[in-house]
């Protein structure tokens, strides 16, 4: 039994976020040194609040991780996975501790060597914290698990009910709140620490602007599923909304309202840490090149039958490419010609596509 839940349940989560993985791997060992993570572990270990904040990130993790599980027990496909409930409760409770465990590698990785410094700076009370942190996580792990298993089947999805009339371009931030909140958290969590770090490490040392576009472009990988969800929810919700009357320019006026909904908050991030050395100007082309690629992703995404799989290992490449061309010092107003002029080129050519932009 334990091979079946291994290969349904936790291979597949590994998989299917394994862009993520390498990005945040590359992140926290490409541009952070391992003495940068040991002054922030010891740092961690005497901040009861910084220790805090590194909780809630492997509480978000987590939920992460039990959203995926409760997920895929509901699916059609792995129905056969209800027979588990057959099992006596102390086994599949061991068998419920044991797959959380290793969907929370990652997590228990970072807590073994935060707790290794504890014991070395003999912090006992962050020892304790962390060794009841991780012990919690796993208990609500197996539980939210479990709890799926034994209610099956899943509650559907519906759209909010709404009070007021809500205009279009805010139909998919509102569901996105309502329906899918710890999506919505992770991805602006993730997106605002790659932005508070980048514009943080950029006075620490000779660093030029090119930081800053590297940060830029991490942040938009965190948004890169965005562009799926939303047209998973069009195409549900609101099924006619491809054969409406508009134009191909109506219909790219109202996508960059959504996405500039969506990018606002990252952009007065990058306003908010902006590094005194580097002009306002800058942090306002950064935030319009930011803006515009989230609407050239959204034109490569939207409406096409493109597996999370391929479509992950497509970002990845794109990022290790725009890598390189940063490392080029190509300018930030080229970054901002492509994405713009990409988004509307995309909306233009498909304008009479049936379920496109």
């Amino acid at each position: 039994m334990y091979t079946v839940l291994y290969r349904t349940l936790v291979l597949p989560f590994y998989v299917r976020n394994a862009g993520t993985f390498l990005v945040v791997v590359l992140l926290a060992f490409g541009f952070m040194r391992p003495m940068d993570h040991e002054a922030l572990i010891t740092a961690a270990l005497g901040s009861p609040a910084l220790l805090t904040g590194v909780i809630l990130l492997w509480l978000v993790y987590t939920l992460r991780t039990v959203g995926f599980v409760r997920k895929a027990l509901a699916a059609p496909d792995h129905l056969f996975l209800q027979t588990f409930r057959l099992v006596p409760v102390r086994i599949r409770w061991s068998l419920w501790l044991l797959l959380v465990a290793q969907l929370l590698v990652p997590v228990g990785g970072y807590a073994i060597w935060m707790l290794a410094r504890a014991v070395h700076y003999q912090a006992w009370g962050s020892f304790a914290v962390i060794l009841l942190t991780m012990a919690g996580l796993l208990v609500v792990g197996a539980a939210g698990a479990d709890h799926r298993l034994r209610h099956h089947p899943a509650g559907s999805l519906r759209l909010p009910t709404l009070s007021v009339s809500l205009p279009y371009w805010l139909f998919f931030p509102a569901y996105w709140l309502r329906h899918e909140p710890l999506s919505l958290l992770l991805t602006k969590l993730l997106s605002g620490l790659l932005l508070v770090g980048v514009c943080r490490l950029y006075p620490t040392d000779d660093y030029d602007e090119r930081l800053l576009l590297i940060g830029l472009m991490l942040a938009l990988i965190t948004h890169s599923q965005v562009a799926r969800q939303l047209s998973t929810f069009e195409h549900r919700y609101l099924i006619l909304l491809p054969n409406m009357p508009f134009t191909w320019l109506d219909r790219l006026g109202r996508y960059t309202l959504i996405y500039g909904l969506i990018w606002l908050p990252d952009w007065l991030i990058m306003l908010k840490n902006q590094p005194a050395t580097v002009g306002v100007d800058y942090m306002v082309w950064l935030g319009l090149t930011g803006w515009g690629w989230l609407l050239l992703m959204h034109g490569l995404a939207y409406g096409r039958e493109v597996s999370p799989e391929r479509w992950q290992t497509a970002v990845f490449w794109a990022f290790i490419l725009g890598l390189l061309a940063i490392m080029f010092s190509v300018p930030v107003g080229v970054w901002l010609a492509i994405g713009w002029l990409g988004a509307a080129g995309i909306s233009f050519s498909s304008a009479y596509r049936p379920g496109f932009v």
